[in-house]
């Protein structure tokens, strides 16, 4: 009776660690699915961050008939999508899915890694002012699109932070320490070029942005995953996809002259 009893126990820890197994895979490819970017929903308004426009097409295929170019900043609507276009492709280091889309009642499909949700820059002061130098024209950014916010201040020594959050969940972080500045911009749900597209529209001179593109390296994880992007300007950026799914941008400064 006792070997039976045994034999009872280890069937139902077998069973119990198989179940454990399939509970964690189902979780780890949720993961993977989400990691691959935000799916928009039928009616979201997205903005096309493609400086020289974004083809509107009747397939979801780069070489089917172009319905047209959509110019940079204009809007379209997501409308109901097919089944049949759930193929991620990655252009020039942009992953993306080809989506239905609404243009100014034409409807066809344009490339997702050129669209997003986020409002893009639409005032002076949300723009470069001074060469290539992101930090204002970001926390302006962030100030006019993210609302209000729960703020907590520490003060130790030569430190002085404050830390925003707010209510959608993202979180910036601002620390000078002996006249060196650093802003942290954490984000969720949106892919990790979609904060580098935010960048690059508040740069409003083509010299300027070009020298944002010429100093930008892409890094890809062990999986060729793109994980991180650097730009190395005189105030250096850094834009990751931390392990958590939010996407953080770090830019740091020298002497920056700030309210904290």
């Amino acid at each position: 009776m006792a070997a039976l009893k045994i034999k009872k126990e280890k069937r139902e820890m077998h069973f119990a660690k198989k179940a454990l197994a399939t509970i964690l895979l189902i979780i780890f490819y949720m993961q993977m699915w989400a990691s691959n970017g935000p799916g928009f929903i039928e009616g979201t308004q997205l903005y096309v961050v493609a400086n020289s426009g974004l083809t509107l097409r009747v397939a979801p295929d780069v070489n089917s008939e172009s319905l047209g170019v959509v110019d940079y900043g204009s809007s379209v609507e997501v409308l109901n999508q097919p089944d049949s276009i759930e193929h991620i492709q990655r252009v020039n280091w942009v992953e993306g899915r080809w989506i239905y889309v609404d243009y100014d009642g034409i409807t066809g499909y344009m490339f997702d890694g050129y669209l997003s949700d986020l409002p893009l820059p639409i005032y002076e002061f949300e723009k470069c002012q001074l060469d290539l130098d992101l930090i204002y024209p970001l926390e302006s950014w962030v100030e006019i699109n993210l609302g209000e916010s729960q703020v907590d201040t520490v003060e130790a020594g030569v430190l002085h932070k404050i830390t925003d959050r707010y209510i959608g969940g993202e979180k910036m972080v601002r620390s000078s320490k002996n006249e060196e500045y650093k802003l942290e911009l954490y984000m969720n749900e949106i892919r990790l070029m979609d904060a580098y597209h935010l960048l690059q529209s508040m740069i409003d001179s083509k010299a300027r942005l070009q020298s944002f593109k010429d100093q930008s390296t892409f890094i890809e994880n062990r999986d060729g995953e793109l994980y991180k992007v650097k730009i190395n300007l005189d105030n250096p950026i850094v834009i990751r996809k931390l392990k958590s799914g939010d996407v953080k941008i770090s830019i740091w400064a020298d002497n920056y002259v700030c309210g904290l």
